[in-house]
């Protein structure tokens, strides 16, 4: 089923120079199949290309997470936004959320697809920044006609301009912001690494000396094809996992804990793989996989995703190894653009990235009863939020368990 609302006045929740937009909103399971060409076709139009706003990742996560159980029920809302021409310029996969699953004193969210121990990485709207605010609007504008939603969990907002102001009602929380981490190649790798800072240099050449010191030479394998790609999830799980439980400085969550998410990623990756557009990266020692980490190639960008190394060899800094030899490809393929993923770390700092910062929120419906619900959960999330910070300095491995409180 579907339903269509035009916004009427909307040139009353616009700013100034926001384009008018209208609203179809799809309800449905099978709604998500859809206006796939034009998802797809606006995906590729827009930079960085992220692989959490596909429609492959949406319709897949859909199939894998969706919820209906006493505890909560989850309901699809995808806003397709259109401007006064007709054209796709926003796509926003959205699913209202009920807690408890039954009953009269439940509440309604609307969030974004990607509830989930952080497997989806980015969470938010695909569009181009100057149609954020407008997107905002009019989805507030239609879900105060529709009575869809108690309140909404605004994720991925990014705005054109540092000054461009969201709707007043939104409730900005630092916690739900992100930033994603931009490497701008060249047209070699010799001149990409002339740019790269004194400390990054030292870094480079410290993994490959430390092993040739040792008469080792590692080799790159990568994995491209649908038929090798269950064993290589296989070992980036087992080399993940590994991570997550070493002893080490920083800790590491296992993100692949949970069988549902070695049965998205598996999915995921297998069909990406037959699109032509996945590549696992694995460092190979003495025939044995030793560091690997999962890169989506989306025209002429590369996304880096998760990764697992075996801490024996982590004294030899085996992950930064893969992602050179990943750059290394990148370059060596044209390609425009390595995406180091999302959040802050050193990891990703000591390349000097360029970082696109994204911003989040809540907005609350109008009425008592709506204000009173929200309230409630948000002193709920707080008090897991904390949770989760303990858990993740003192026994890391819980966090998989305590981050699904926050969503």
């Amino acid at each position: 089923m579907k339903s269509k609302a035009g916004i009427a006045n909307s040139a009353h929740f616009c700013a100034e120079g926001d384009p008018l937009l209208s609203v179809e909103t799809i309800i449905d399971d099978s709604g998500l199949h859809d206006s796939i060409a034009q998802w797809d076709s606006l995906h590729e139009r827009i930079s960085p290309r992220l692989p959490f706003t596909t429609h492959l990742w949406v319709s897949t996560w859909w199939r894998h997470y969706k919820r209906n159980n006493v505890k909560a029920k989850d309901f699809p809302r995808l806003f397709l936004l259109r401007n006064d021409s007709g054209e796709l310029v926003a796509v926003a996969p959205m699913v209202v959320t009920q807690r408890p699953g039954y009953g009269p004193l439940s509440s309604k969210e609307l969030q974004f697809f990607g509830a989930d121990a952080n497997v989806t990485e980015f969470r938010g709207p695909l569009c181009l920044p100057e149609h954020t605010p407008a997107v905002v609007r009019s989805i507030s504008d239609f879900l105060d006609n529709a009575n869809g939603a108690d309140w909404v969990q605004w994720r991925g907002l990014r705005l054109q301009q540092a000054s461009t102001m969201l709707p007043a009602r939104i409730r900005q929380k630092p916690y739900l912001d992100t930033t994603v981490h931009i490497l701008h190649l060249t047209s070699t790798w010799e001149q990409f690494r002339a740019n790269l800072s004194r400390n990054m240099k030292q870094a480079i050449r410290k993994c490959y000396n430390s092993l040739a010191s040792e008469k080792i030479t590692p080799q790159l394998r990568i994995i491209k094809k649908p038929e090798d790609v269950p064993s290589a999830l296989d070992r980036l799980f087992a080399l993940h996992a590994a991570r997550a439980n070493a002893a080490a400085s920083i800790k590491h969550a296992n993100v692949f804990a949970s069988p549902v998410s070695r049965s998205f990623m598996l999915q995921y990756c297998t069909e990406l793989a037959r699109r032509g557009a996945l590549r696992i990266f694995q460092l190979v020692i003495n025939d044995e996989v030793v560091a690997t980490r999962i890169g989506f190639k989306f025209g002429d960008e590369l996304y880096l995703y998760y990764s697992g190394y075996d801490p024996r060899w982590g004294r030899y800094s085996v992950m930064t190894t893969v992602v050179v030899e990943a750059v290394k490809w990148a370059i060596d393929n044209k390609l425009r653009i390595v995406n180091l993923s999302t959040g802050t770390d050193i990891s990703k700092a000591r390349w000097d990235p360029h970082v696109i910062s994204y911003t989040g929120g809540f907005s609350v419906r109008k009425g008592y009863r709506s204000r009173t619900l929200f309230d409630m959960v948000s002193r709920y999330r707080e008090r897991s939020l904390r949770a989760i910070i303990t858990a993740t300095l003192v026994a890391p491995q819980l966090q998989d368990k305590l981050g699904l409180l926050v969503i």
